[in-house]
């Protein structure tokens, strides 16, 4: 595990949760726990032997959470957050199975209460629910209660006499005439209740009951009732989502400062189905009430398909909106909702500072020393990986005051020319990386004076600072020398100053390693003229039949060599154009 993976971990919460790892700027693997920190750290234990779980921590780059209110919203939101993402690590571990539901069907004058494992009718369904065991024990306890036959139609059409299951107290018999229909109807709409999650009549209901026997000294039935109160209660944990309703927007939103954090949970049709996080800067000191309207219209303006927005603060007043319902939650499922939202934007929040906190005396540094605008910091760190003369790639790592930005991150493979030592390779891709236009005020690369001067002396005309990293005369252990201008500071690796330097120079050095063994890979499995698109195999066979070398290709006319070679006069060209960058 990377060092600032690493300390990201450590700073996890020990609650249930989601945790999701990331290579290569996409989703390999979405898990659950019970404790987030203890199960993300698990994955890094030298102990771990499984292949497959090798694999995949070896791609893992990067990895972030989000708390739920228990297990069975973790388990139910893993599945969701799956079916959205399709993580191929998900899909390659985990069993086919789906969640189970319960099925309450209405085709028939008596319903009966089913275990299903299909969504082919929503209607009907209700879940999913955790797990096998738990659908099966919520069937039981709806039975307990409301005494609804579970048995097939054709076993239902052909009783004489009530079976098993009303002889213990499970069904009122409806098969042999036992219940009237009505009665039977009011049963069903009380189950239907309890699985939608609308506990609370029946509870009240029963307490009465409880009560009364209680007062009349009927203590045994007293007890059964309560037993029946705690089953429905059971029911209540082990039942979270719900089939029906529109697609509700949860915020959840933590400020300090200039700094702010937005977490948006989806919900569809009352199920978890996706969770997207916003962190940004308040630069104009809005209150909290003017930053939400602001972030919620932009939200809206975003996805038309919101019914209801769901914000447990400061009353919304949105009359640009007036499809959307706006609830302040006051109870209830919404109530949870809005704590699970809050709690993770309070989460984001706090790593957000943990990272502005990381580099508070670098940057502090830097404008003492360099004299450039913190606030709008931009460092690239830059690394050459491979030998003179061998496969060499230079990789550009990007980071601002906060830590890495890794949509700015690039990766060059060095032509021939500029291969004859690591300061040519290193010099292509600082003005390669450059043509970005990213806003970068800060250049550091790997090596000590003579690096910096040879940087320097080359790019002239470059408005950003140049510094590096390295060790000093003696090369002492655990001591790092800054370059800059014509100083150099010494200090340990430890030292707060050095902080975002080292972790820019290791980031560096860590995306080049990455690239060049990918790059290296590739050229082992397949010819470099294959980067372009349309040239395979055969297209390669057929230069080198024709030609005795391909320096030979690249001095021809293109369309001489196209009509020799049969070939497209756009294909020819690009692979002559990348020959003469090897060959000039």
């Amino acid at each position: 595990m990377s060092i600032k993976i690493s300390e990201k971990v450590k700073s996890f919460p020990e609650t249930s949760g989601v945790y999701r790892f990331f290579g290569n700027k996409k989703i390999l693997y979405i898990g659950k726990a019970k404790n987030l920190r203890k199960r993300v750290q698990s994955y890094f234990r030298n102990s771990l032997k499984e292949y497959k779980t090798n694999k995949l921590v070896e791609r893992i780059e990067d990895v972030d959470f989000l708390t739920t209110n228990n297990e069975t919203e973790a388990l139910l939101l893993e599945q969701n957050l799956i079916k959205t993402e399709q993580p191929p690590f998900n899909i390659l571990l985990r069993d086919d199975k789906s969640f189970p539901y319960i099925e309450l069907s209405e085709k028939h004058d008596y319903p009966s209460i089913n275990f299903k494992r299909t969504r082919k009718s929503e209607k009907n369904l209700f879940g999913p629910f955790t797990s096998a065991s738990a659908t099966r024990l919520a069937i039981s306890e709806i039975q307990n209660i409301f005494n609804l036959r579970t048995c097939n139609d054709v076993f239902f059409s052909n009783r004489s006499r009530a079976c098993l299951q009303y002889q213990i107290g499970k069904c009122s018999g409806p098969c042999v005439g036992l219940i009237e229909k009505p009665d039977y109807e009011q049963d069903v709409i009380g189950a239907k209740e309890a699985l939608k999650g609308n506990f609370s009549k029946i509870i009240s209901k029963l307490r009465s009951e409880m009560n009364f026997n209680s007062q009349i000294e009927n203590f045994e039935r007293a007890g059964e009732i309560k037993k029946k109160i705690e089953a429905i209660k059971k029911v209540e944990e082990t039942q979270i989502i719900f089939s029906g309703g529109d697609q509700i927007k949860v915020i959840g939103m933590a400020c300090e400062g200039e700094e702010v954090s937005f977490v948006v949970i989806d919900v569809l049709k009352n199920s978890f189905s996706n969770i997207k996080k916003y962190s940004f800067k308040n630069k104009l000191e809005k209150n909290a009430k003017e930053i939400t309207e602001e972030f919620i219209s932009r939200l809206v303006l975003a996805n038309p398909q919101i019914k209801e927005i769901v914000f447990d603060g400061d009353e919304i007043n949105s009359p640009f909106f007036p499809h959307i319902t706006f609830t302040k939650p006051m109870g209830g499922k919404k109530i949870k909702w809005a704590e699970m939202a809050n709690r993770n934007a309070r989460n984001l929040l706090s790593l957000r500072l943990q990272r502005s906190m990381k580099y508070e005396s670098s940057m502090e540094f830097i404008k003492n020393n360099l004299n450039l605008d913190t606030n709008n910091m931009g460092i690239v760190g830059f690394d050459v990986s491979g030998g003179a003369g061998d496969i060499q790639t230079v990789s550009c790592v990007f980071f601002n005051a906060l830590g890495p930005d890794k949509s700015k991150y690039r990766y060059f493979r060095v032509p021939m020319k500029n291969s004859s030592s690591d300061l040519e390779a290193l010099l292509f891709g600082i003005k390669k990386y450059l043509k970005n236009n990213f806003n970068v005020n800060l250049i550091l690369i790997d090596g000590g004076q003579t690096h910096l001067n040879y940087i320097k002396k080359n790019l002239k005309n470059i408005k950003a600072e140049f510094v590096s990293v390295g060790k000093g005369e003696k090369r002492k252990y655990g001591i790092e020398n800054l370059f800059y201008e014509d100083k150099r500071i010494e200090f340990r690796t430890n030292n707060l100053i050095s902080k975002i330097f080292l972790d820019v120079r290791d980031e560096a050095h860590r995306f080049a390693i990455k690239n060049f063994r990918s790059t290296k890979r590739k050229n082992l499995t397949q010819h470099f003229l294959q980067d372009i698109s349309g040239v395979g195999p055969k297209t390669i066979s057929k230069i080198y039949k024709e030609y005795q070398s391909l320096e030979e290709l690249s001095k021809e006319s293109h369309t001489k060599a196209s009509k020799r070679l049969n070939l497209d006069n756009l294909k020819v060209k690009k692979i002559q154009d990348l020959l003469k960058e090897m060959y000039n």
